[in-house]
């Protein structure tokens, strides 16, 4: 502490200590660290089990399919149709996580013979035609048909079709699992949607592989522009993965087990030196399941900008007000603002519920 005198008064003035930088390469290492933690949805066991089963029906009907067409010597037949299996959940579901973690589990077993693709993830991102939609999936397989199709200005879309049945009929790819289907809608007055239905549907019709269908509940949109597309959707309506509700008992265990498993995957991995106190009081959990807005994804979101926060600030240590700043910097650039529970502290009816003892103790 230093004192001086400013006209006649004693003032105290407290010494700021210096801002401890943080190397750019220790940063950078703890951050991909985050990055690497992958922990998928509590309800990915059903996921898993979904597209397991897909995948076996899917190829028993392949195996029919091709005694079918060799009865009749390779002549044209009537292919059995495939499915369309949904998975919908909000953005921060950890949809994709969950998928992915399912899909290189599938295509790294060893029974899998070199050069086949058992299921193929296809990520929708600036897809603004079904051409775009067809030519994702083509460069995925690194085709030559990619080249052909970019650059004929007509699209043709039966030989496209042709074209990814031939290729996933040579890799042996019995689903495709397209995530972030609501993509294709972004731009869609009615009209690509529709589009983009009839094309999936013929992919099905192929009777070539089954597709996952990933995304919000947009995605749900896509069944509405295409009887037949619905036709071929999974009679008990897919994998659901809506935001978790405070009420329910199941969905806060699964919630908060997420949430301390989380915390404890970055102290253990190094990637902060002390706790953060995410599930230590019911206003904690509160604040936590309020800002997230019950999806499990979203406070892996604003932990990780607020893991940059604490790291640029000299810190190894993520404390509440670097939550608090990043969740209010990207609710003020929300069109839909949400519940800020920062503000006036979390709502009564979320700090009520999880005050309440579950029957059921969370474990991990």
């Amino acid at each position: 502490m230093k004192k001086r005198k400013k006209g006649g008064t004693e003032m105290t003035l407290t010494q700021k200590k210096p801002k401890i930088e943080i190397p750019v390469d220790e940063i950078n290492r703890r951050m991909t660290l985050f990055d690497e933690i992958i922990i998928g949805h509590p309800r990915m066991n059903t996921i898993a089990k979904r597209t397991m089963l897909l995948k076996r029906e899917t190829e028993s009907r392949i195996v029919q399919n091709n005694a079918r067409k060799e009865k009749v010597r390779g002549r044209p037949i009537k292919a059995l149709e495939l499915w369309v299996l949904p998975i919908i959940g909000p953005t921060g579901s950890t949809k994709s996580y969950s998928m992915w973690k399912v899909v290189e589990e599938i295509n790294s077993d060893p029974a899998v013979p070199d050069g086949e693709i058992p299921v193929l993830m296809v990520t929708l991102r600036n897809v603004r035609s079904v051409k775009d939609f067809h030519l994702a999936i083509l460069e995925l397989y690194d085709d030559g048909a990619t080249d052909e199709l970019d650059q004929n200005p007509v699209h043709n879309p039966v030989l496209a079709n042709a074209a990814i049945a031939k290729i996933a009929r040579r890799k042996k790819t019995s689903l495709i699992v397209i995530d972030e289907a609501h993509n294709i809608l972004a731009y869609d007055a009615g009209k690509r949607g529709k589009q983009m239905a009839i094309a999936l549907k013929s992919l099905v019709n192929e009777g070539v592989f089954s597709i996952i269908l990933m995304g919000t509940e947009r995605t749900k949109d896509l069944f509405k522009y295409d009887p037949e597309l619905h036709s071929r959707c999974v009679v008990d309506g897919g994998v659901m993965l809506d935001a978790f509700d405070v009420s329910k008992e199941n969905d806060r265990i699964y919630f908060f087990k997420f949430v301390k498993r989380l915390e404890e995957r970055m102290l253990a991995d190094g990637i902060i030196d002390e706790p953060i106190g995410l599930t230590s009081s019911a206003e904690d959990r509160a604040k936590v399941f309020d800002l997230a807005g019950g999806v499990v994804g979203m406070v892996g979101k604003f932990l990780r900008s607020a893991l940059r926060v604490a790291l640029d600030s000299g810190r190894t240590t993520i404390v509440w007000s670097d939550i608090q700043n990043v969740f209010q910097a990207w609710n003020a650039m929300s069109s839909e603002k949400a519940f800020d529970p920062f503000d006036n502290g979390p709502q009564k009816k979320t700090l009520a519920y999880v005050t309440v003892p579950d029957k059921k103790k969370a474990t991990t």
